[in-house]
């Protein structure tokens, strides 16, 4: 199979579809439960200091804290320190700053998740955390 090489196509197929999964799982728990929302996906956000930091996908839902969601579909453990830091930076419990990494298995989300103050999913596990918070 030959995939089409736009640019948009590539993107999309190089993790762009783990970003619209969340985005679109998020709505799907939003409509169920009929909450107030906003949500974004690909947000961008500059700090007072200048740091430029992109959320994959950003969810406001009944007046609570954020929830954010970080997608990987390759590797990510090279992120795992930048994204604790953001955690903090935003006040945030590790419940509602989640990596949703394409692919791992409830063995490794539960490790994960314990020794590093994040939520860790898989793409397939990701509802049912979202159930938990939204």
């Amino acid at each position: 199979m030959n995939l089409q090489s736009a640019p948009a196509i590539k993107s999309f197929f190089n993790g762009e579809w783990l970003e619209w999964h969340a985005m679109m799982q998020s709505l799907k728990i939003i409509q169920q439960k009929k909450r107030a929302f906003s949500i974004a996906r690909s947000m961008k956000v500059q700090f007072a200091n200048e740091d430029l930091h992109e959320f994959d996908v950003f969810i406001l839902a009944n007046g609570n804290l954020p929830i954010c969601i970080e997608c990987k579909s390759g590797e990510f453990r090279e992120s795992i320190a930048k994204y604790t830091r953001l955690k903090k930076r935003l006040n945030l419990p590790a419940s509602r700053f989640i990596l949703c990494v394409a692919g791992l298995n409830a063995e490794e989300e539960l490790g994960l998740s314990s020794m590093h103050d994040l939520t860790f999913v898989s793409e397939s596990s990701l509802v049912k955390h979202l159930a938990t918070v939204l």
